[in-house]
C-alpha cells in the first residue's frame, strides 16, 4: 500500500505521544525500497550481557483460538469483543485500562485490522502477565479498497469506525465491565490529546530517513477527521 510505512510509523508515534505504550518505530531505506523498522520489546539484556527472550502470547493463543479464527467473522466464529476485553482478567488493573486504551485508539485511527493476534500479553519469568505494547497499527482510510469495517462486531453488527455512536461505546463498556460514562470520557480525552500532538508527531515522522511528508500528512489528516467525527457524536 502506498505510504504504509509512514502511516504505521505515524500511528505508533501518535499512540506513544498520547500516553499509550507502543512499539518504537522508524523508517529506513533498504536499497530501492523503504521499510519500517521496529525495536523488539520482547528481549532484554541480563546483568551478564546475555539476551533474554520474554515469552509473548497473542490474544488468540491466550484464549485457545487457532490463527484462522483471529477475526470474529468467519466460517466459525472467532474472537469476539467480550472475549478480547475479558483477557484483561490476566492483567493488573493498570494494564486492563491500557488494553481499553489500545482498543479505543484502534477505533479512533480506523485500524480495522485490529484482530485478536494484534493484541498480546507478555509472560516474564516469575512475574505477572503484562500487556504488550501496541503494535501493527495503521489507518485504512487512505485506501477505500481495504476492508473498512472493524475486526469485531459492536452491538451485534459490523461497524465502520466513523459510524461509532454513544450506544456503541456503551456496548464496549458493558463487554469490558466498565462504566459507560468513563469509557466515553476516555474517548474524549484521547481525541483531545491526538489533536494536540498531531503537528509534533507529523514533524517527527516526516523527518525520518526515507519518509515522505505527503503520506504522513495524509494519514494525520484522515485520522484526525475520523476521531473528531466520533467525538462529535458523544
Amino acid at each position: 500500500m502506498p505510504g504504509i510505512v509512514e502511516n504505521e510509523s505515524y500511528c505508533l508515534h501518535l499512540a506513544r505521544a498520547i500516553g499509550i505504550a507502543s512499539s518504537d518505530a522508524t523508517i529506513i531505506r533498504a536499497e530501492r525500497r523503504k521499510a519500517i523498522a521496529i525495536l523488539r520489546y520482547d528481549r532484554y539484556l541480563t546483568s551478564s550481557g546475555q539476551i533474554q527472550r520474554v515469552h509473548q502470547e497473542d490474544f488468540a493463543q491466550a484464549n485457545q483460538f487457532p490463527p484462522g479464527r483471529k477475526y470474529e467473522r468467519g466460517t466459525v466464529t472467532g474472537v469476539t469483543l467480550p472475549i478480547l476485553l475479558c483477557t484483561a482478567r490476566h492483567f493488573s488493573p493498570v494494564d486492563a485500562l491500557a488494553l481499553l486504551d489500545q482498543l479505543i485508539f484502534n477505533i479512533l485511527v480506523a485500524n480495522t485490522d485490529a484482530h485478536a493476534k494484534n493484541y498480546s500479553l507478555l509472560l516474564p519469568i516469575g512475574a505477572t502477565p503484562r500487556l504488550a505494547p501496541l503494535y501493527d497499527v495503521s489507518t485504512v482510510l487512505p485506501w477505500s479498497q481495504v476492508n473498512q469495517h472493524l475486526a469485531q462486531t459492536i452491538a451485534g453488527k459490523k461497524r465502520k469506525p466513523g459510524d461509532m455512536a454513544p450506544w456503541h461505546w456503551e456496548d464496549i463498556a458493558r463487554a469490558g465491565g466498565f462504566r459507560p460514562a468513563d469509557v466515553q470520557s476516555r474517548v474524549v480525552e484521547l481525541v483531545d490529546a491526538m489533536v494536540a500532538q498531531r503537528v509534533a508527531v507529523s514533524d517527527t515522522v516526516s523527518a525520518m530517513p526515507a519518509s515522505t511528508k505527503g503520506y504522513v500528512e495524509e494519514a494525520a489528516s484522515l485520522i484526525e477527521e475520523n476521531a473528531l467525527r466520533i467525538v462529535d457524536r458523544l
